[in-house]
């Protein structure tokens, strides 16, 4: 029977965190996991004038939330870049007063400034926007989206006039001279990776001005310094990963296990140095990709204010460190708004006009979900090659009713535990507290006894050892 192991420190399994004798797992959203490029995929945009218009009306709206925020934080208060909610619309602005200041933003950037030409330039552009050439779009309409903001937010009463002082350094023709010699790079067949790669070394280059300046004055970093270089450098790049992480598809958890535990680094890097521990699991495999499914209880939805716990079966599957991540077209595939909100905030425009796109997408609705969730699985089960060394399995879990926080606990049952191994440097008194424990919680338990394995080094080999007595 395949075994898979599990490294944990000993604080987490007996120190503080008592996994081991709650018999728990702790899963963890992608924010959290030591791989930044977790659930990275290859977003592209490619849409109708509806679809753009709807994005730079949701940027104003978004950067209107932030101007609000960038006036209430208290100094006290730290600054949370990634506290973007993509997924609130227009449609949910609480007050008549607020939702005439926003149409005031919009009136002052499409009509007054005469960026109302974009939206049909970003559509004639000859092939899909990726993640870094969007930035650059972004980038280059930011001053003149601030500003639209900040001549209107004095009106709130929440902030001054004084509150942030925006110079756009651009105007609308300097936009359209940008936008049309990346039309003319796109027609002479210039690869999509080095606009990729030509826009990832331009687009730091303004917050890392700002850093710089700042650190030419001779003063720290005041919070209403990185509030400033938050709003005035970065914030096109952070909405973007805002919106592809909370629109397309559900927030998810993911639980790490490895096929072998012979690899000092792992040891390293998931069980304090040596001084852990590895669990080892029975599971089945099915084929090359996945293992079966790992039945495990946790929440699963809530009655009234009382969670309700039951059953999970959890697929396992061996990550892929060769393939590609997953292609998206974001406007087509946004999974996680449901309908209404989605046809009032990206699929039609406020004078009525509706997005042909509509039509591709609920002519068959079930292979559109279909494609979603395959889209899902692949960008769940994906990682750089450089991380081939962990030959990683995981388990996935989608958050599906969006309840749960960061980490997220799920227990299994002791009969599935094969054994634990010590590491090199595991403690007399740790190593006694796991047997202790597994020992008592056996006693509650029909399950085979759990055996006990020590990493050893024999001269030539780094090699688990069973502990016969």
């Amino acid at each position: 029977m395949p075994i898979i192991y599990r490294f944990r420190p000993m604080r987490n399994l007996i120190n503080k965190y008592d996994e081991l004798e709650d018999q728990e797992l702790v899963l963890s959203s992608p924010r959290y996991m030591n791989d930044p490029l977790e659930g990275y995929q290859d977003v592209f945009w490619e849409g109708d004038e509806v679809l753009w218009e709807n994005l730079l009306r949701h940027y104003l709206l978004n950067l209107y939330q932030e101007g609000i925020r960038f006036s209430l934080i208290a100094d006290n208060e730290d600054l949370d870049e990634y506290a973007i909610d993509a997924k609130f619309t227009r449609g949910e602005i609480p007050t008549d007063e607020y939702r005439q200041q926003f149409a005031s933003v919009c009136q002052a950037f499409f009509e007054e400034k005469g960026f109302g030409i974009v939206p049909l330039r970003l559509t004639s552009l000859p092939k899909p926007l990726r993640r870094k050439s969007l930035e650059m779009v972004l980038l280059a309409i930011h001053s003149s989206a601030l500003e639209s903001v900040f001549e209107v937010l004095p009106t709130s009463g929440i902030t001054s006039e004084t509150s942030a002082e925006v110079h756009s350094s651009e105007d609308l023709q300097a936009v359209v001279e940008m936008l049309e010699n990346l039309s003319t790079a796109m027609d002479e067949d210039t690869e999509a990776q080095w606009l990729e790669s030509m826009a990832s070394r331009v687009n730091p280059l303004g917050s890392h001005a700002l850093l710089e300046r700042e650190l030419q004055n001779g003063e720290g970093l005041e919070l209403h310094k990185k509030k400033e270089i938050f709003l005035f450098g970065s914030y096109p790049d952070r909405y973007i990963r805002a919106i592809c992480d909370s629109l397309i598809h559900v927030n998810w958890h993911m639980l790490s296990f490895t096929t072998e535990c012979a690899s000092p680094s792992m040891w390293a890097a998931y069980a304090n140095e040596h001084q852990g521990a590895a669990l080892m699991f029975r599971t089945d495999k099915q084929s090359e990709e996945s293992w079966s499914e790992l039945t495990v209880r946790g929440r699963t939805g809530w009655k009234g204010t009382e969670p309700i716990h039951d059953e999970i079966q959890a697929s396992l599957y061996t990550v892929d460190y060769e393939s590609p991540p997953p292609q998206v077209n974001f406007f087509q595939f946004l999974g996680t708004l449901p309908r209404p909100k989605l046809t009032n905030a990206w699929h039609s425009t406020p004078d009525g006009e509706i997005s042909p796109i509509v039509d591709e997408i609920f002519e068959d609705e079930d292979a559109w979900r279909e494609n979603l969730w395959d889209n899902f699985r692949n960008m769940t089960t994906k990682k750089l090659n450089q991380w081939k060394h962990e030959q990683e399995v995981r388990m996935v879990i989608p958050d599906l009713l969006g309840s749960e926080g960061p980490r997220r606990k799920v227990t299994y049952d002791l009969s599935q535990l094969e054994g634990v191994v010590f590491g090199l440097r595991t403690g007399l008194e740790d190593r006694f507290e796991v047997m202790r424990i597994i020992q008592e919680n056996s006693q509650d338990s029909d399950s085979n006894s759990v055996d006990f394995y020590q990493m050893v080094f024999d001269g030539t080999d780094f090699k688990k050892v069973k502990l016969d007595v």
